[in-house]
């Protein structure tokens, strides 16, 4: 493997890593403080019911976000890919991400598994974690300029 293969690999690896650690902490206080929230309010749903709701939700979403960098590193950053068959490949595999996942927020709303409005927040709170670790690398690229 060549030495720019290596750094393309050690920076992906390091910007999952980087989401995997935020969507933890994130969805850890979410949790939290939908615990408070239950508290708080009274429903005839046990008390674990929303919070879990809103690690679920961050689990699928970091799962989700984990099968696009997968997807990335392994059709578009491969070594002789041509654009055709990599956007092929990427539309495939796409569209069975996607329907597993489909699948799994239907099962669990369909049988009501989870609390619909958690589940939205963990995935949400995904998504919050993926921009956080964004602005860290381009204040970090700026700060340091680019090499």
């Amino acid at each position: 493997m060549t030495d720019e293969a290596q750094i393309r690999k050690e920076a992906v690896t390091g910007i999952v890593r980087g989401v995997a650690k935020k969507t933890a902490l994130i969805v850890l206080c979410g949790a939290c403080a939908a615990l408070a929230l239950t508290f708080v309010r009274t429903s005839a749903q046990p008390v674990w019911f929303t919070p879990m709701s809103v690690v679920f939700g961050g689990v699928l979403g970091l799962l989700n976000f984990r099968w696009l960098a997968f997807a990335v590193e392994r059709i578009y950053l491969k070594k002789g890919a041509t654009p055709g068959i990599s956007n092929f490949a990427a539309v495939i595999i796409s569209i069975l991400k996607l329907s597993v996942i489909f699948i799994i927020l239907f099962i669990v709303m369909k049988w009501q598994l989870v609390n619909i409005f958690g589940l939205v927040a963990g995935l949400s709170l995904c998504f919050l974690a993926i921009l956080w670790e964004g602005v860290t690398l381009m204040k970090h690229t700026l700060r340091n300029g680019v090499q």
